[in-house]
């Protein structure tokens, strides 16, 4: 029997309206993810790779083309359809790092636990910020934290629900080197495909597939 892939997109497009006009932000873009392929993505700010994530995780619609998921198409599914798989198999890390601000940094990681897989427990979110090297910090509020920190705990948030697939927008673009090298070493090495976004052009090159989005479609860096 043959495993799907991860993830197809098949000729998506995208193009936002202001009252400036409209920008087309992607067209036509073809990508597939493997199991277990680690995959960078850079290109110029603005270019369309945030926009290229949220597609990939039923944030957003294409107004054409269409998003599998396993061989299921995100457009099949209705809204809570599209939230129940982020929470059970698809990780997000983005450059917001979307932490709940009254939550404090094991509250968020419980949080998205028992969204996963309930019952959530404390024990899994330390061990979950203790791999990010900031369990330490299990206590204290997202706005008591350093931009490294929230990142590192947005991270663990993002693993909790053991993700087939972690999609990343610069993920370490706030840590230091040896911090850095540590977290993606961590990342690396468990079997859930992985797609981020960087501009760091030597962390881009660990990937086993790396891609490049210019002039509104992905291509090969």
């Amino acid at each position: 029997m043959t495993v799907p892939p991860v993830v197809r997109l098949t000729e998506i497009s995208k193009r936002f309206h202001s009252a400036a006009g409209t920008s087309i932000v992607l067209h036509n873009v073809n990508l597939t993810l493997e199991p277990g392929q680690k995959v960078s993505l850079v290109g110029p700010s603005g270019s369309g790779k945030s926009t290229l994530l949220s597609l990939i995780a039923g944030l957003l619609r294409p107004d054409s083309g269409t998003v599998e998921f396993e061989g299921v198409s995100l457009g099949s599914l209705s809204d809570d359809a599209r939230a129940d798989l982020r929470a059970r198999r698809i990780g997000i890390a983005l450059q917001s790092d979307n932490l709940i601000p009254f939550l404090s940094a094991q509250e968020n990681v419980e949080l998205a636990l028992g969204l996963g897989r309930p019952p959530a427990g404390a024990a899994q979110a330390r061990h979950l910020l203790d791999r990010m090297g900031v369990a330490h910090r299990a206590g204290h509020l997202p706005r008591h934290l350093s931009g490294g920190e929230a990142q590192r705990v947005a991270l663990a948030v993002a693993l909790a629900n053991n993700p087939q697939l972690l999609l990343a927008d610069e993920m370490v673009a706030q840590l230091d080197e040896s911090t850095a090298g540590a977290v993606v070493h961590d990342v690396f090495e468990t079997d859930m495909t992985v797609l981020f976004v960087t501009h760091n052009p030597a962390l881009a090159k660990r990937a086993d597939v790396q891609l490049c989005l210019r002039d509104r479609q992905v291509a090969p860096l």
